[in-house]
């Protein structure tokens, strides 16, 4: 059996989860790790000013160099110097303000909010309506809490719906808003962590 599919990551709940120590914080943040080209879905676990460590279900190897990106305005490169299991630590390119990395901004007086990483990825969500009418969107691109995709025909803004992804499940969403024929759902609760990393396999890059 895969190793890395043999511990489960945390659930949903834990999201958040801050205890401050003196020389680092302890904090369960899902992010997007992205190593030689390829990303994946990372849950990191320990911040400090020099480094992290997260866990991911396909980790580096020691000496590679990877970025971590908590939301789209927070980056981070750093050398990995240790992995084990499905966990690593990474020691950063430069020293980062940890607080300011945890901090969550509303937006800017240009209605600019940072979001939660997204990844490229090719696929078809169903839409589910009051009236269990279905629409197909084509999938442009995913976070946990959310995607933006091109539905087959247009749909009401802030209509609660059920977005449907083969491999994932089905969760509550709603329609957050449109842009020409681009529409953004955000779901009601983040998807499944293992389930949507297997599907991140999967699918075809965008």
């Amino acid at each position: 059996m895969n190793a890395a599919l043999a511990r489960p990551f945390p659930q949903e709940d834990d999201f958040d989860d801050r205890r401050v120590g003196p020389r680092h914080i302890s904090v369960l943040r899902v992010g997007r790790t992205v190593w030689d080209g390829a990303d994946q879905l990372c849950v990191v676990r320990n911040l400090s000013a020099g480094g992290l460590m997260f866990e991911c279900l396909h980790p580096p190897a020691i000496d590679q160099h990877v970025t971590v990106e908590l939301r789209s305005d927070k980056q981070m490169t750093g050398i990995v110097r240790w992995a084990r299991g499905i966990g690593a630590g990474i020691e950063f390119d430069a020293q980062v303000n940890v607080e300011q990395v945890l901090r969550e901004e509303r937006g800017t007086l240009l209605r600019v909010r940072p979001r939660a990483p997204r990844f490229m990825r090719r696929g078809t969500v169903k839409l589910i309506g009051r009236e269990s009418e279905t629409i197909l969107g084509d999938i442009i691109d995913i976070a946990i809490g959310g995607l933006s995709c091109r539905p087959e025909q247009p749909l009401r803004r802030g209509e609660p719906i059920v977005a449907s992804i083969d491999g994932i499940g089905a969760t509550n969403a709603e329609l957050r808003w449109t842009k020409g024929d681009v529409a953004g759902i955000r779901f009601d609760k983040p998807l499944p962590w293992r389930a949507f990393q297997l599907w991140l396999d999967k699918a075809p890059r965008g």
